[in-house]
């Protein structure tokens, strides 16, 4: 039991760095107020993935001290299957969220096209006023396709450096941290750049000014 309990604790400990880009990286705003997960599967209601890591290492914990009062082997199997079931569970959860980011970003680019289409066929009196607007759309798009493109790579250099952390000595790690924190940053400042970009594209849909 001890040797499963251990591999669980190598499992949680990945998922602790992918639920913090997670985090920082869920571009689906409309489930902001919904858990993640159900009530018999977590106690935590939150949107915040690492939440939920947390409690299963929490949970880990407790089945170590139970393994640790010689409790009985029903008791401990029940709680190890449950945290089988949470770390399939926040794994899902992941892979989910990659894939919506994914149709996300095509459905970005599907948009401005069919936009670019619509100011084309808008008539030819307004044929100089949909040009600038088809101009300013397409700039905008290629701005949050590049600015989608430094979050990817921002995040996959932080998941690496996560992982040389996680194996270094003290003295590396101070090195490791501080750069993780300066891309942190930077991943922060591109997610709002994201943000006022995706504003601009709405309201230019909208038929507003976008700046």
């Amino acid at each position: 039991m001890r040797k499963e309990l251990n591999k669980i604790r190598e499992v949680l400990s990945k998922l602790a760095a992918d639920a913090q880009i997670y985090d920082q990286t869920n571009i689906i705003p409309d489930l902001a107020r919904k858990a993640l997960f159900e009530e018999r599967l977590f106690k935590s209601q939150s949107r915040q993935l690492s939440h939920y890591v947390k409690e299963s290492q929490a949970l880990v914990i407790h089945v170590q001290a139970l393994i640790d009062s010689n409790s009985a082997n029903s008791i401990i199997a029940f709680q190890c299957e449950k945290l089988v079931d949470q770390c399939q569970a926040i794994k899902k959860e992941l892979s989910s969220q990659e894939l919506q980011g994914r149709s996300y970003k095509i459905d970005k680019a599907s948009k401005a096209k069919q936009f670019a289409k619509k100011q084309q066929n808008s008539g030819d009196n307004f044929k100089w006023l949909a040009q600038k607007i088809m101009s300013n759309s397409q700039h905008l798009y290629q701005e949050l396709s590049k600015h989608h493109e430094y979050r990817s790579r921002f995040n996959q250099r932080i998941h690496q450096l996560n992982e040389q952390l996680a194996k270094a000595n003290q003295d590396q790690k101070i090195g490791l941290q501080q750069e993780i924190l300066k891309l942190q940053k930077r991943l922060g400042q591109c997610n709002k750049a994201i943000y006022f970009i995706e504003q601009k594209i709405e309201n230019l849909e909208k038929g507003k000014r976008p700046f």
